[in-house]
């Protein structure tokens, strides 16, 4: 007769199966999905080193065999988590905008709250020593950034080029560094610099204002392309203010003509 600790063993391992059809039968995208927010969850709330492929099955409910099949290794995990949240940034941003408004959009996509999630992550792994070849090698967004500052930049004038000497992708190191600080230690940065009745709404814009300025001030090209957005939405902001008054004379003009005919 078997044992009780052989049998809820076999238990065990029948429930796993079924759980593995079940998943198969969702399909693989959708199986492959889960099993991407199970890693996502686990690398951030235990560090990259301290999680295993079976803790990552074992919080999606398959098999650990199924992650491999679907997934890959932990390595491919962990990159393919990376990519998928790097995608979702350049999603928020197209690539045919200014740098100023790219860099906007890709922070305003960054200060949410998962992407907060996300770039704890980056600075956990990268504090624990986890070499920077285990990563994706390249962010699309980085590169996004990088490739429109060093496109402005070739765009600017020699003497604002020799002024604002700097390379564009130190400059932009710079913002990423002082992005990842922020989320990592704004629980700390907080308290400690009196910020705490500051929203996060206003704590959004304020670095926005700051980030901004940075690449103004040290990208070439950059401040004329601020100049001209600026002229853009004052034209914005004159043309609609045209069309009311218009709109407004249409009206007027209208109920004076239905006046004159009641008075004929």
């Amino acid at each position: 007769m078997a044992s009780p600790v052989l049998i809820r063993q076999q238990a065990g391992e029948v429930g796993v199966v079924e759980k593995d059809a079940q998943h198969r039968r969702r399909g693989r995208d959708a199986t492959t999905a889960a099993i991407l927010d199970a890693a996502e969850e686990l690398f951030h709330e235990r560090g990259y080193e301290a999680v295993t492929v079976r803790d990552i099955a074992e919080q999606t409910g398959v098999s650990h065999a199924l992650v491999h099949q679907y997934a890959g290794s932990k390595e491919d995990l962990f990159r393919a988590v990376l990519s998928r949240n790097d995608s979702y940034m350049v999603s928020r941003a197209p690539a045919d905008i200014g740098l100023l408004e790219s860099a906007r959009l890709i922070l305003r996509s960054r200060l949410e709250p998962q992407a907060r999630d996300y770039g704890r992550l980056l600075m956990r792994t990268a504090l624990s020593g986890v070499p920077y070849d285990q990563t994706t090698g390249r962010f699309a967004a980085v590169e996004q950034v990088i490739e429109l500052a060093e496109r402005q930049a070739a765009s600017a004038s020699a003497s604002e080029r020799a002024e604002k000497d700097l390379a564009p992708r130190l400059v932009g190191a710079c913002i990423g560094s002082l992005y990842l600080g922020w989320v990592s230690g704004e629980s700390w940065l907080r308290p400690a610099w009196g910020l705490e009745e500051l929203d996060d709404n206003e704590v959004a814009a304020g670095l926005e204002r700051v980030i901004l300025s940075i690449l103004k001030d040290h990208v070439p090209g950059v401040a004329s392309e601020a100049a001209s957005a600026a002229d853009v939405r004052e034209l914005k902001v004159e043309l609609a203010e045209m069309h009311a008054e218009i709109t407004a004379l249409r009206e007027l003009l209208k109920a004076r003509g239905q006046s004159a005919e009641e008075s004929a």
